[in-house]
């Protein structure tokens, strides 16, 4: 677009006033979402609270580990792991993985990363690395399923890991499962 021509073009007062009321039009419409992402916010909110907090309560005080609802739907509360490394503390929990017997679940991949005009180089240790019968890739990391598993395993046989190295969440949720 040439700016220096459309300074000069001359806009119609009807033209200006469509112009005006669409981005008004916007500007509500922005709001409308708004308001409807923050109120998804505070109903996302309270189903969890639901789930995890009120339901579960309310099921241990009567006794009960499951109950049927008058419409056939079958509610069901069990127990929820969650579990996230934080990248500032991966080195201790990988260290304190090792030390406890569990470093079979870091997985170790190795790679290397070739500058500029460094392509023959590349090829010649690929090349000496395959025939060695290895892949060249290095990053250490443990599959988030992983270490929700072994979260689970760890606190279902009372074995303590520390909560802050593995930011790990444990809360009981709700399942309802409708009658079909």
């Amino acid at each position: 677009m040439d700016l220096e021509q459309l300074t000069t073009v001359n806009i119609k007062t009807n033209e200006v006033k469509d112009i005006s009321n669409a981005c008004n039009k916007l500007s509500a419409q922005n709001k409308i979402v708004e308001d409807l992402q923050d109120l998804l916010k505070e109903e996302q909110e309270e189903a969890r609270r639901l789930s995890e907090e009120v339901i579960p309560t309310l099921m241990q005080q009567a006794g009960v580990s499951s109950v049927k609802l008058e419409d056939g739907s079958s509610v069901t509360v069990s127990p929820y792991y969650y579990a996230k490394i934080p990248e500032d503390k991966k080195n201790e929990a990988y260290s304190w993985l090792r030390d406890n017997n569990h470093g079979d679940l870091i997985k170790n991949n190795v790679s290397v990363s070739f500058g500029k005009g460094e392509d023959s180089d590349a090829v010649k240790l690929k090349a000496a690395l395959e025939k060695q019968g290895l892949v060249v890739d290095q990053k250490q990391d443990i599959h988030w399923q992983t270490l929700r598993g072994f979260v689970r395993e760890q606190m279902e046989n009372n074995r303590s890991i520390p909560s802050d190295m593995f930011g790990l969440y444990v809360a009981n949720r709700t399942k309802i499962t409708t009658k079909k």
